[in-house]
């Protein structure tokens, strides 16, 4: 059996980093630890947030909403509920206006700052937690990349 610290541990440093409120100075695949999502898109505009980079594709801000979801669906998982999932509705958020991209931030901060917790919390882990929380990590991370080439297109 693995000491549960010896995956908590780097699983919530690399989580931070995704998410962009680590305290590193480097990161491990990012060029700090605020380079990732939160410390990025608190850098951009709503009217940045809200442009396609082509017609039809999605802007920043419904990548955003999308993240917000998952982080919703993987807290409920935590918390032993069986979420129903809808992924169209996570991308139904397109355009912000400075009043709902603050929101959204807040509401990705608030939502992680949860996340991070419960995964703090862990003094075991199953094999299903653990893998949602590696699917958190590389879905999450994925989209910080999408976003960060999207804020050079856009």
């Amino acid at each position: 059996m693995i000491d549960p610290t010896t995956i908590t541990r780097p699983l919530a440093a690399l989580l931070d980093e995704a998410f962009g409120v680590s305290v590193a100075p480097h990161g491990f695949f990012l060029d700090s630890g605020q380079d990732g999502l939160l410390g990025t898109i608190d850098q951009i505009s709503a009217q940045t947030a809200s442009t396609p980079p082509a017609l039809g594709q999605e802007t920043i801000a419904a990548h955003c909403g999308h993240i917000l979801y998952l982080l919703h669906i993987f807290e409920q998982y935590e918390r032993g509920q069986q979420p129903a999932i809808d992924w169209p509705a996570s991308w139904t958020t397109q355009v912000v206006d400075d009043t709902a991209w603050a929101q959204l931030r807040a509401d990705l901060r608030r939502s992680y700052a949860i996340i991070a917790s419960l995964v703090q919390a862990h003094s075991q882990w199953s094999e299903p937690a653990l893998a949602a929380a590696m699917m958190l990590l590389a879905h999450g991370s994925y989209h910080v990349g999408v976003i960060h080439k999207l804020r050079t297109v856009v």
